[in-house]
């Protein structure tokens, strides 16, 4: 206790400029409960060597720091709902509906507290629905692992192969180094190259890459300075969080989004790629810069000289281009060219209906990252293609982890996959799909059907509610409750259902306040050079410009990229054949 007490006075004085960091509070990761142990607190350098962690694992929230009683008062609670929905009737025209409602509840309470982990909460749909008798486990396996898990998968291994080969510091380095001595051009390198690479990377793996180099940025600066150091390490963790919001690979919500569709309007067929980084990609840029001002909002007091050299020192040691990053390199832009161009653009018919019909972006993203696995190293390679490449082009600098054979191999995807994520995936998906065949998605939609109000108040609702339930909730876990029931009430109210989800998608992103709210949140915090009264007060800031900017957006702009793409879709429904 005395640890996490002195921890906490540590960060107050840096806060009110009584000192300056030590070298050891740079890597130190000051506790964020008095009522914690500091053994329960989680480390930099577990976070460092473990960036697949979720927020919520480096940081238990308050139901896993309490002990056996408080899942024994989750469980009452969940029998509590389940008792009560047996013996109550939402609709009579809907009699599966008030079952589905007690599904909904129950996951909902065990996603909301983590007394268990998200990987085995997500599990419970397929033992509860079949035992209420509303769908068979036959076709909820169906939705449980579906062609967007596959494309997360070959997401995973591109980003992975670009963590092991140092190609993102690369990245990184190349930005910066042409930002000349300005610092609003520096911290807007920073925050453009952490959002180009978390739209590919993982949020939180991009932020545990990234953390190293900005500290070293800020540990040129002169002594003080300390809200702008604060406001930089913020605006650095809010670009990992919101670059994921611009492709389909950038953040799991966007996967659980197209899994509801295709469960929703299987007859469509897949979301294409670069339709989704179409409606995607221009508020993810405008939010990255809404960030920026932010920092020079809060620091527009301050002048900070800035010395560059450590970055370019950084390029010099990188060395060249090794031949694994190349390949790397080569293998991401074959990989995004083959998505964007798979399905049709406007006049442009897309390859893949000339090519092979039959696959979608998870089988696209498979076919280029798999030969990763059987390509050799360069050091693997026989001399005279080394001496042709050139030595130093062939012993990486900034390899992670031991000397490996090929490009990846299943030693280092073992343990650094993200397989909870794929769970999550799956029971969001078979949440979404019992939700709306039991009919509880139309009963809710109607209800919140009856409120009078126009398109846009109905946009800022719903934005703003996800926002803030996103802070405490999980974001994939938002997105699988909130997505059926949003669109199933969009299309009752003549709203476009596809773009309602949008909202619902880009919303469970919004989460800027809390250090257990995102992965890129806790590593920021993890540095111990900012206090959980700062985080709130900017990212509430963050939080209230996002919702409008949100809502302007999807009211107003989307609907020119989205045209009448989506006009004749059918009220939500359900694939995959009966529930018995």
């Amino acid at each position: 206790m005395a640890a996490v007490l002195s921890g906490h006075a540590r960060v107050e004085e840096l806060e009110r400029g009584q000192r300056t960091p030590t070298e050891e509070e740079r890597g130190e990761n000051i506790s964020r409960d008095a009522s914690t142990s500091s053994s329960d607190q989680p480390q930099w350098e577990d976070i460092e060597e473990n960036p697949k962690k979720s927020a919520r694992d480096m940081s238990p929230s308050i139901f896993q720091r309490m002990s056996y009683h408080t899942k024994g008062i989750v469980a009452l609670l969940s029998i509590l709902i389940l008792v009560v929905c047996l013996n109550t009737e939402l609709d009579p025209t809907r009699p599966e509906a008030t079952k589905g409602l007690a599904v909904l509840l129950i996951v909902g309470l065990w996603w909301l507290t983590e007394a268990l982990p998200l990987t085995v909460t997500s599990l419970f749909p397929i033992v509860l629905y079949p035992f209420l008798g509303l769908a068979s486990p036959k076709v909820l396996a169906k939705e449980f692992f579906k062609g967007t898990s596959f494309l997360f998968i070959g997401g995973f291994f591109v980003g992975l192969a670009i963590e092991r080969w140092g190609l993102h510091k690369r990245v990184i380095c190349a930005v910066v180094c042409n930002c000349g001595s300005r610092v609003d051009l520096l911290v807007g390198g920073f925050i453009a190259s952490v959002w180009m690479l978390s739209a590919w990377i993982s949020n939180t793996a991009t932020a545990v890459c990234m953390m190293p180099v900005v500290q070293s940025f800020l540990d040129q600066l002169p002594p003080g300075h300390h809200s702008f150091k604060a406001a930089v390490l913020l605006a650095v963790g809010w670009a990992a969080s919101i670059g994921g919001l611009a492709t389909p690979v950038g953040t799991p919500t966007n996967g659980i989004m197209l899994g509801q569709f295709s469960t929703f309007w299987p007859d469509f067929g897949e979301f294409p790629f670069a339709q989704f980084v179409l409606y995607a990609a221009p508020i993810s840029v405008f939010m990255v810069w809404v960030g920026f001002c932010f920092v020079f909002v809060w620091t527009s007091k301050e002048k900070v000289e800035v010395n560059t050299e450590v970055f370019k020192q950084m390029r010099d040691e990188l060395g060249p281009i090794t031949f694994e990053e190349a390949i790397v390199g080569l293998d991401l832009l074959l990989l995004t060219g083959l998505w964007f161009t798979a399905a049709p653009i406007a006049a442009y018919p897309g390859w893949k209906q000339f090519v092979a019909p039959l696959v979608d972006s998870g089988s696209i993203g498979l076919l280029v990252t798999l030969p990763l696995f059987v390509m050799p190293c360069a050091s693997e390679l026989p001399e005279s293609f080394q001496q042709w490449v050139g030595k130093e082009r062939c012993h990486s600098k900034s390899l992670l982890g031991n000397n490996p054979k090929h490009i990846l191999d299943w030693d280092g995807i073992r343990l650094r996959f993200q397989w909870e994520i794929l769970f999550v995936f799956g029971g969001g998906a078979m949440l979404a799909y019992g939700t709306v065949s039991t009919g509880l998605a139309g009963w809710l939609a109607e209800q919140m059907s009856k409120a009078a109000v126009g398109e846009f108040v109905f946009i800022l609702m719903v934005t703003t509610v996800v926002t803030f339930v996103t802070e405490v909730v999980s974001n994939m876990s938002t997105m699988s409750i909130f997505g059926s029931i949003v669109a199933t009430a969009a299309q009752i109210k003549g709203f476009d259902p596809v773009k309602m989800m949008l909202v619902v998608c880009f919303s469970s992103s919004f989460s800027f306040m809390m250090p257990t709210a995102t992965g890129p949140n806790m590593v920021v915090y993890g540095t111990g050079l900012i206090t959980v009264k700062q985080m709130a007060k900017m990212g509430l800031a963050l939080n209230i410009a996002a919702i409008v900017v949100a809502s302007i957006y999807t009211c107003y702009v989307l609907p020119c990229f989205m045209g009448s793409t989506f006009a004749s879709l059918p009220a939500p429904g359900h694939g995959g054949g009966s529930s018995n």
